[in-house]
């Protein structure tokens, strides 16, 4: 085992263990890591006999840049990974998982090592991972070809890794320095308001179960949306709740198609008020937009609701989707209407500007 430091000629060293089918223990923005060239069958296997990792875990890749990146993971996911590289944040995306350190001397390393290394961390599975080369060499550092020492770990923490389906849901495999918005809510007009707003998230629905303040619509959406918020665990989440307010009356989500029809007819022709509460980490905001529909048959109702089953609508509608058929006009936030103001996101620093109308 040869030990050398973190400069020209460390770097000339580990690049020849590399390239020469051997495995190295080198350091990174995070903590050390144990590394292997990708195509060498062999030296990977030495990854996972020397960590004794289970054989079905996957050891990520660490690349030199986001092109690099995005030749394993393909556009969506490097384009997120983008955001944040280089840095903490591992992506897994088609079967890969990859990073971009934020680590100058590691990136040139992986360069001229091809553009991408299997790294894993520097000790046994298991075990804390280590963040000096001393922790290192105690742990697995004997059993490699080259231990490089760059002193203490920047970093300290091992890298979050999310993975990216193919619908671009994000899920949180494993938490670390990297945190993301929390969506606590399964409502699918939600997660497209913050994707539409260009917002990394994460979805988790909540259990909350819901109250009913019939006199006091404000009060209803704020407590709900807390609730929900209170249930999911973690910070920087958001939560949000959503009813219909009519003639003294709250219109929430129909219990099955036949209410659906009641509360279309009983709307229609009628000027509504639409009450969103969002809340982020214990603060909660309520906006209001107001809404006309249509005066509609009973065919018209029927036809709409056979289109679009709004079950799962406050109030038994959706103005995104096909709202055209029953709203006349409206005003205030049309994202309100749909779940989701935009302008409490903007007050909290989740969106940098107002994308609403």
């Amino acid at each position: 085992m040869l030990l050398v430091r973190s400069d020209a000629e460390g770097l000339a060293a580990a690049v020849e263990t590399l390239m020469s089918g051997g495995i190295a223990v080198i350091p990174t923005d995070t903590v050390y890591g144990l590394a292997a060239l990708p195509s060498c069958a062999a030296a990977v296997e030495r990854l996972y006999t020397v960590k004794q990792r289970d054989a079905k875990k996957p050891i990520a890749l660490l690349a030199c840049n986001g092109e690099g990146a995005a030749k394993f993971l393909g556009e969506r996911a490097a384009a997120l990974g983008a955001r944040y590289w280089p840095g903490a944040l591992t992506v897994v995306a088609q079967g890969e998982g990859v990073r971009v350190p934020n680590h100058e001397w590691t990136r040139s390393l992986i360069r001229a090592c091809g553009g991408a290394l299997r790294v894993t961390s520097a000790n046994m599975s298991g075990q804390r991972p280590a963040t000096d080369a001393e922790a290192a060499l105690s742990e697995i550092g004997l059993s490699a070809d080259l231990v490089v020492d760059d002193g203490m770990s920047p970093g300290g923490t091992a890298s979050t890794v999310v993975k990216v389906a193919d619908d671009g849901v994000l899920t949180i495999l494993r938490e670390g320095p990297v945190k993301f918005l929390t969506l606590a809510s399964g409502s699918p007009r939600r997660a497209k308001i913050l994707r539409d707003c260009g917002v990394d998230f994460t979805i988790v629905k909540s259990d909350a179960a819901e109250v009913t303040f019939h006199d006091d619509p404000e009060r209803t959406v704020s407590e709900n949306a807390l609730a929900k918020g209170a249930a999911v665990k973690g910070t920087k989440v958001l939560s949000a709740d959503t009813i219909v307010w009519f003639n003294n009356r709250i219109y929430g989500k129909p219990k099955d198609l036949e209410e659906a029809r009641r509360f279309l007819k009983e709307l229609c022709g009628n000027t509504h008020t639409v009450f969103t509460g969002v809340a982020y980490d214990g603060e909660v905001k309520v906006c209001r937009s107001e809404v006309t529909f249509k005066t509609l048959t009973d065919r018209q109702i029927e036809e709409y609701v056979e289109l679009v089953k709004p079950t799962d609508r406050a109030g038994a509608y959706d103005i995104d989707e096909y709202g055209d058929l029953i709203v006349e006009h409206y005003s205030g936030s049309y994202e309100n209407i749909m779940g989701l103001p935009i302008e409490p996101l903007v007050e909290w620093g989740i969106v940098s500007g107002a994308k609403g109308t």
